[in-house]
């Protein structure tokens, strides 16, 4: 139980040392690095096609939000709930790097566990 706890705790504390919670406004300047993100979903979308690829939003709505977090239909499918369902309207920390995509932030989410959903 003692590993267990230890083990916890080692990495609850690579998060705080190795990631920065930056406020939303900020996070195109945070570009390569790995940070936290926290904030309210304002809008969801799952891509039509093969990919089932699912976007969530912030700031704004779609197509002027400030920044998206991108999940691969694969890696969705992974998820215990439906990211799109479960996470509108709710605050969200998202930990991951942070990229440029025609011009805005983005961050690719490949597992659950980057999102932390706010009570």
């Amino acid at each position: 139980m003692k590993k267990l706890f230890l083990f916890f705790a080692v990495i609850c504390l690579a998060q705080i040392l190795f990631s920065q919670t930056v406020p939303l406004d900020s996070v195109a300047k945070y570009e390569g690095k790995k940070i936290t993100v926290c904030s309210k979903v304002i809008g969801t979308h799952v891509s039509s096609g093969d990919k089932k690829n699912t976007y969530i939003n912030f700031g704004k709505p779609y197509p002027d939000n400030t920044f998206t977090v991108m999940i691969s239909g694969d890696d969705a499918a992974k998820f215990k709930y439906v990211p799109a369902d479960f996470l509108q309207d709710k605050t969200v920390c998202i930990t991951g790097t942070v990229t440029i995509f025609k011009g805005k932030p983005e961050m690719v989410v490949t597992s659950e566990d980057q999102i932390k959903v706010q009570k």
